[in-house]
């Protein structure tokens, strides 16, 4: 399409129906995992409709293990992913912004979880509904009494 023909294009359509056009289109190229909704054009990840709230370093790593999903990544090809080079020894870079995403996604959408630990070796996303007896305490502890005493 030319420039001439793109300004005739422009005119004949309100500035509503280009940005509804516009976000369809946004939205057809969105991530969704359960309750939650990845726009990697927009940097915004929605849970339930409303932001989750991410830095974009935040966001990175949520796209990263989401565009992986089901598999697990080693921290060092997070790190090297979303940092550049290599991760150093004893870096818990990858960890405290895994927290941070988890913590924020966790309020923003109770009841689901989505980064998984694989302990000694990384992460994986996968949306995972909570069950109702898993999300709520089903006992409490009591502590035993002592014993009596001579």
């Amino acid at each position: 399409m030319d420039d001439q023909s793109f300004g005739s294009y422009q005119r004949g359509h309100s500035a509503e129906e280009t940005t509804a056009g516009a976000l369809d289109a946004i939205k057809e190229r969105a991530l969704l995992y359960g309750n939650l909704e990845i726009r990697p054009e927009e940097v915004q990840a929605l849970a339930e409709g409303r932001r989750v709230g991410l830095t974009v370093r935040e966001f990175q790593v949520l796209l990263i293990l989401a565009e992986r999903e089901d598999r697990v990544l080693r921290r060092a090809d997070i790190y090297s992913r979303v940092w550049g080079g290599e991760m150093k020894y004893r870096d818990r870079s990858v960890d405290v912004f895994v927290r941070k995403v988890r913590n924020k996604l966790a309020r923003a959408a109770p009841g689901w979880v989505y980064i998984h630990t694989h302990f000694g070796v990384g992460y994986r996303f996968a949306a995972t509904r909570l069950s109702e007896e898993s999300s709520s305490p089903q006992t409490t502890v009591t502590p035993e009494p002592a014993p009596a005493g001579p």
